[in-house]
């Protein structure tokens, strides 16, 4: 073979790797730039996907652990605190975080499980006030639905509000609802295996709790302060139970019984 002849086949199969790798290309080019036409995978792994408007707001993601937002950004201020979980999150239009889906899962040396899973949608601007969710640890688990109030100010505004209170002054902002979440429904399983359901008023103080176990199934009413005046149930012994309490927690008879 001459020179020129494998000058000529070289060049051929310079031209011929060319078209190869960007017909593909062009194709695949072409496919996105038509975003009104369907297009179909039969199977696609990534690390992280984006979900968003045409103008680029983000509605939703997707990611793993290592590419997983850290923190929030609420009002254009980034508060940052770490995030070491796959999982996904929602939007609203303002492109802020709304709610989002969380979960894990492993056992250490000893065979132990450490192990979670959390649903949960936001106020506007706030943090969970709806939230479904799964721990174990130790050896015991606990599952349950909660509803709480979270406080008109944004997240951001808070923070900057109380960036210089004192732990006394944070602490009397949360009790009176001003700071954080306050519960006010839990509707679930406990660590020690009862079902329960916990009601709360405007204060976070508890008022109603209803807690049924291989023991017993009472239901309790409480004051304003927390005190348990009324219980209501079935005992160990499978008898009913009628108690009414004073404010020392000690059994007095009603008045007109």
């Amino acid at each position: 073979m001459d020179t020129r002849n494998l000058a000529r086949d070289v060049k051929f199969l310079k031209l011929y790797a060319l078209v190869t790798t960007l017909l593909p290309l062009a194709a695949l080019l072409c496919a996105f730039a038509k975003p009104d036409k369907p297009v179909r995978f039969g199977e696609i792994s990534v690390e992280r996907l984006n979900l968003v408007e045409r103008d680029g707001t983000v509605k939703m993601l997707m990611s793993n652990k290592a590419r997983f937002p850290q923190g929030v950004t609420i009002d254009g201020k980034h508060l940052d605190y770490k995030r070491p979980h796959p999982g996904m999150l929602f939007y609203n239009d303002k492109g802020e975080e709304c709610g989002g889906l969380i979960f894990g899962g492993e056992k250490d040396a000893n065979g132990k499980v450490s192990a979670g899973g959390h649903l949960s949608f936001d106020r506007f601007g706030q943090d969970q006030v709806i939230a479904l969710n799964y721990q174990e640890q130790g050896g015991g688990y606990k599952a349950g639905l909660t509803f709480s109030d979270a406080p008109e100010e944004s997240i951001t505004a808070l923070e900057e509000k109380y960036k210089t209170a004192t732990p006394e002054q944070k602490q009397q902002a949360v009790k009176e609802g001003k700071l954080g979440l306050m519960r006010r429904l839990y509707v679930g399983t406990t660590a020690g295996r009862s079902s329960a359901m916990i009601m709360a008023d405007q204060r976070g103080e508890t008022r109603v709790m209803l807690v049924a176990n291989t023991e017993q199934s009472t239901l309790d009413f409480k004051d304003a302060q927390g005190r348990t005046r009324l219980t209501i149930g079935v005992d160990k012994n499978n008898q009913p139970v009628l108690r009414f309490l004073d404010e020392q927690g000690k059994d007095v008879k009603p008045a007109g019984l």
